[in-house]
């Protein structure tokens, strides 16, 4: 067994599949044929052409119902079985090591469950919470957001909206980075099913979904919505365009798996234990960072001593609790050197008063070639902390510049040998025909081209000196696009 090359999909089916349905307001008829058909082994068709290699089929919760659900699940096994794929049993509930030994006997491959019980062949999945840190191969999260404008049902509003205005975006990359960089799993599985809203969900919501989890190294447990499924039992053309579309997507991520191990580029260095009472703030700076889109680097506090912090311009030391001395003598110097160290209240200060820092929350000094910036009240809002550090970096020293983003998130990456970059582009709005694309770069690449997932050839993409950088124009972005940079 070998989850790292499985492409997965949740394939609800069957008698447990459809007692759960019922369970849920609003529950029609259409649905429980569909949980039905989609037990059939003529249902295992529609995955010709994707590459979907493993089914993750709700195996058993506890129930009185489970063995007849295995019974009914057996015409269906066998065939997946005949095609080659792969079999996740995922159990919701009874015990997990009965579910195992009849999984196994039903010739599954393994069972998957959210769980403590580190059962032999179990693929445990968890909550969002990183503090368990001990190596594994396999890591499953459950409780993440779904991808894009996050909606609300408040006085038939269409989008909730952030501090400062515009719709706000939920994400799940930011996690992936934090997840790979503290654990770093060999397989690393997303599993967020998209919201139920009584209609299918538009193929730009799933490929948004499935880029968000993939560019930086996760697998989205693929997971359609209940209307979408009902759709192609039924031969729906619309779903039928879905389904093709998510197929491309995920064809396209497996083409491009070099990407993946592209480093982050960063501006600001973010550093924390990530754990304890420090979590909820270290995980909202890094998720609002992303969302801002500034550019940055995880560094766990004890690793730091010994983290590379050449490139950077600033870090931001989140933690309430004092660093070591070692680490403390490791940040003077990188102030020294000409580096921002932002830190939270209590920091002993050097240095002379800057004139005119422009941040009230923080105390900024002038320390040799660098700055330290002392906030004047504990670390409490993630949002006014994301936005500080960028206003303390200042716009001056970026990267990267986008123009006329719309509802997007970009993130920046560049090959471990720095001769490559990436763009992952992720467009949440339907972008205006009139308004060009333009991103500036500080780096001067020689040139780039534009990617998308339907599967056509990269487009060249015009490029233009500017002041300190070049600019490339593209057209208004899909759902998802990539720049590809070179040279």
């Amino acid at each position: 067994m070998d989850a790292a090359t499985w492409i997965p999909m949740r394939w609800p089916c069957g008698p447990l599949a459809i007692e759960q349905g019922r369970r849920r307001d609003g529950f029609a008829p259409a649905e429980a044929e569909a949980l039905d058909e989609w037990c059939r082994p003529a249902a295992l068709e529609r995955l010709a052409g994707t590459p979907v290699s493993c089914l993750v089929l709700p195996w058993a919760n506890g129930s009185a119902l489970d063995a007849d659900h295995q019974r009914a699940l057996a015409p269906l096994v066998g065939a997946a079985r005949r095609r080659g794929l792969s079999l996740v049993g995922w159990v919701s509930g009874g015990d997990l090591r009965a579910a195992a030994a009849s999984a196994t006997a039903a010739g599954l491959d393994t069972i998957a469950a959210e769980s403590e019980d580190a059962a032999v062949g179990v693929l445990r999945f968890r909550g969002r919470s990183l503090g368990e840190r001990a190596a594994t191969d396999f890591l499953g999260v459950t409780g993440l957001v779904w991808p894009g404008v996050r909606v609300t049902q408040e006085r038939a509003a269409d989008a909730s909206t952030g501090p400062t205005g515009p719709p706000w975006l939920d994400s799940n990359a930011w996690y992936v980075r934090l997840a790979r960089s503290l654990v770093d799993p060999k397989t690393l599985w997303l599993a967020l099913d998209p919201p139920e809203l009584g209609q299918p969900l538009a193929e730009a919501a799933y490929l948004e979904a499935l880029a968000d989890t993939q560019i930086f190294g996760g697998r989205w447990l693929v997971s359609l919505d209940a209307q979408l499924r009902v759709g192609l039992s039924q031969g729906a053309s619309a779903a039928l365009a879905t389904w093709r579309g998510l197929g491309h997507g995920l064809a396209f991520f497996e083409t491009h798996r070099e990407w993946r191990h592209h480093l982050p580029a960063g501006q600001l260095a973010v550093v924390s234990d990530y754990a304890g009472a420090n979590e909820f703030l270290s995980f909202e700076v890094l998720n609002l960072l992303a969302r801002q889109g500034s550019l940055y680097r995880i560094v766990e506090k004890r690793f730091a001593v010994a983290a590379s912090f050449d490139g950077l311009d600033a870090v931001l030391y989140v933690d309430a609790t004092p660093p070591e001395k070692e680490l403390a003598r490791t940040l003077d110097a990188f102030v020294d050197g000409g580096g921002t160290l932002i830190t939270p209240p209590g920091w002993p200060e050097r240095g002379v008063p800057e004139e005119g820092g422009g941040v009230s929350r923080f105390r900024v000094l002038r320390v040799g070639r660098g700055r330290l910036a002392i906030s004047r009240a504990e670390l409490g809002d993630p949002f006014l902390l994301a936005e500080d550090a960028q206003l303390l970096m200042s716009h001056r020293h970026d990267r990267i510049r986008v123009f006329n983003p719309g509802t997007a998130q970009f993130h920046y990456a560049m090959s471990r040998d720095g001769k490559a970059g990436i763009v992952h582009a992720l467009r949440f709005d339907e972008p205006d025909r009139r308004q060009p694309l333009t991103l500036w770069f500080e780096r001067p690449w020689s040139k780039a081209r534009a990617w998308t997932p339907d599967g056509a050839e990269p487009v060249p993409v015009e490029r233009s000196q500017a002041e300190h950088g070049v600019e490339f124009t593209m057209t208004p972005l899909a759902a998802y696009s990539a720049l590809e940079l070179l040279g």
